[in-house]
C-alpha cells in the first residue's frame, strides 16, 4: 500500500531533539576554539626571558719589592675554560724590531697562529725550548716572516739564537677571554658571565696567580692583585744548543 505524500515528508524530517543537539555541539566547538574562552590564556606561549648581560672585570697588578710598589705592566690574565664558538684568533704578530720582540708580553687562545716577522736589517733566529711547544725558525732576513701554530696551553719563552737580550713571553690559554696589562698594570676582561668566577694570571717576575671575583650583570668588578717580587732575579738563558752565547759583537752587517 502506497504511503500518502504527507507521511513521506514527515518520515524525512529529523526529530526536533536531534536538531537541537547538533546545534549545541556546534556552539561548544566554536567556543572552545575562541581565544576568549575560559582557560585560553593558559595556552598563550610564555615570553622568552631577556638574556642576562655579561659583566667586566678590571685587574690591577701591583708588584711588591721591599717597600716599593711597582706597576705590573708585564702581566696577563684570563678566565679559565671560558671558550666561545668560532675560530681562534689567527695571525697574531710578535715582530722583531730594533733587536727586540714587540710585543714582549702576549697571550693567545689555544689553536692560534703567531707570526714572527723580521723588520730589522739583520738576521734573526727565533726559537723556544719551552715544554708546551718547542720550535726553531732558523735564520731569516728583513722582510721575511715565519709562523707557529700553538695547540697546547702553557708559557712559551721566546728567544733569538743570535741576540741574547731578545726575550718574549707568550702565554697560551684555554680561553677566549684574556688580556695583557697596560702601562699602569691594568687588565680589562670583557663579556664575562655573571656569578663567582675564577681569574688566573701570570707576571714575568711574580709568576702565576689566581683569584675569585663576583661578576655583576652589566657592571664592572675591580680587583687588585699584589705579588711579592723581592726575591726575583734575572737569570741568563742559553742558546738553542744549550750553550752560553758568545761575547757581544758588532753584528749589524753579518747578522
Amino acid at each position: 500500500m502506497t504511503a500518502s505524500r504527507e507521511e513521506c515528508v514527515e518520515n524525512r524530517t529529523p526529530p526536533i531533539a536531534l536538531v537541537v543537539l547538533a546545534m549545541i555541539l556546534a556552539a561548544v566547538q566554536v567556543r572552545a576554539q575562541s581565544p576568549f574562552a575560559p582557560g585560553a590564556a593558559t595556552r598563550t606561549p610564555t615570553a622568552t626571558p631577556s638574556p642576562v648581560p655579561p659583566g667586566e672585570v678590571e685587574i690591577e697588578v701591583v708588584l711588591l719589592s721591599g717597600k716599593k710598589r711597582l706597576t705590573g705592566d708585564d702581566s696577563v690574565a684570563w678566565v679559565p675554560k671560558l671558550t666561545a664558538r668560532g675560530r681562534a684568533e689567527t695571525h697574531v704578530k710578535i715582530a722583531q724590531k730594533n733587536k727586540q720582540f714587540e710585543p714582549r708580553i702576549a697571550v693567545v687562545s689555544v689553536g692560534s697562529q703567531v707570526d714572527f716577522p723580521n723588520f730589522d736589517r739583520v738576521f734573526h733566529n727565533v726559537f723556544s725550548l719551552s715544554t708546551p711547544q718547542p720550535f726553531d725558525l732558523g735564520l731569516y732576513r728583513k722582510g721575511k716572516s715565519k709562523s707557529v701554530r700553538f695547540d697546547q696551553p702553557g708559557l712559551v719563552q721566546i728567544y733569538c739564537n743570535i741576540h741574547p737580550h731578545m726575550v718574549a713571553y707568550l702565554m697560551i690559554v684555554d680561553s677566549r677571554r684574556h688580556g695583557t696589562a697596560d702601562a699602569r698594570g691594568r687588565i680589562r676582561l670583557r663579556k664575562i658571565p655573571p656569578g663567582v668566577t675564577t681569574i688566573e694570571g701570570w707576571n714575568v717576575r711574580g709568576g702565576m696567580w689566581s683569584r675569585e671575583v663576583r661578576v655583576r650583570p652589566g657592571r664592572r668588578s675591580d680587583i687588585t692583585v699584589e705579588l711579592d717580587v723581592s726575591s726575583w732575579r734575572q737569570v741568563p738563558h742559553l742558546n738553542k744548543h744549550g750553550k752560553e752565547y758568545p761575547p757581544p759583537d758588532d753584528d749589524d752587517f753579518r747578522y
